[in-house]
């Protein structure tokens, strides 16, 4: 062979290297952006108090976000509110799986991750969204009032925290409902508050005794939100009163929550740990 053919030779093959590489390039770019787009991609989600509002909207982001979902519902009468729940969670490539149950029963509870096991090999993140209200003075509250806000805002919290702290894989996230009515007070609140108050000292608590497995234990803490949530226990004069708080004059939208959430259950969020973070617009502030 001619010194004339090495050098072509030489050529050729620097030529078919450049090009593997550049091919190369994109291919891992292409699997970062792709892992960009989806970044819970193989997670596994629960989603408590899931069936319709901002329940349903967190878990239908996760899906978005590439995480498997299971959807939780209290009553066997809203089925069919969850059922849609999961359709539009499936509806984003991944797949969902239903639960019921009164969280205030620690069976249940422990059924709620059972399912997350047993159809999808495990939890990395649990949302704890599921909630009771009601708006009256404390001095008017009846024993079994008091008992059913308690069951599911308090006792149920510490069922799914329990849980999480042994079930949740390395790396995980914890993320729970808190209230913004912790930074500041409001007639006929004080056992709604009262029993959401543990929510931001679990959080603080939790977040340190599970910090060695990179699992993040956060909480977030909306103010008024145009929900029925909200609506069943206003009139139409407190609520345009609570609207007037805000800055900007107005309640909160489901999709001005959805991105805390969102960023909470991100791999982004890993340095935030043990906060309670307060989305209201400005209602209350602290």
């Amino acid at each position: 062979m001619t010194n004339s053919d090495n050098s072509i030779s030489r050529r050729s093959m620097l030529t078919r290297m450049g090009v593997a590489a550049v091919a190369g390039a994109a291919a891992t770019q292409a699997s970062a952006q792709t892992a960009g787009a989806k970044p819970l991609a193989g997670r596994v989600a629960i989603v408590s108090g899931a069936r319709n509002n901002m329940g349903r909207a967190f878990s239908v982001k996760l899906a978005e976000m590439g995480a498997n979902v299971v959807v939780h519902y209290h009553r066997a009468e809203t089925r069919d509110q969850a059922e849609e729940t999961a359709r539009l969670v499936e509806a984003k490539g991944v797949r969902a799986a239903l639960t019921m149950g009164d969280l205030g029963q620690v069976e249940n509870v422990r059924a709620m991750y059972d399912t997350a096991e047993q159809a999808f090999g495990g939890v990395d993140i649990v949302l704890n969204h599921a909630g009771a209200i009601l708006k009256k003075p404390l001095a008017e509250f009846s024993d079994d009032e008091f008992e059913r806000l308690d069951a599911i805002n308090n006792r149920g919290l510490f069922y799914s925290l329990r849980e999480a702290a042994m079930r949740v894989r390395n790396g995980g996230r914890i993320i729970n409902t808190g209230t913004s009515l912790l930074a500041g007070a409001a007639p006929g609140y004080t056992i709604y508050s009262g029993t959401k108050a543990p929510v931001e000292e679990y959080t603080r608590m939790l977040a340190k005794e599970l910090g060695a497995k990179r699992i993040t234990v956060n909480s977030f803490a909306p103010g008024p939100v145009d929900t029925p949530f909200f609506h069943e226990q206003e009139t139409e004069q407190s609520a345009a009163y609570a609207a007037r708080l805000s800055t900007e004059q107005r309640l909160g939208a489901i999709d001005d929550i959805v991105p805390i959430v969102a960023f909470l259950a991100s791999p982004e969020s890993q340095w935030v740990n043990g906060q309670t973070v307060w989305i209201n617009g400005g209602y209350l502030t602290r």
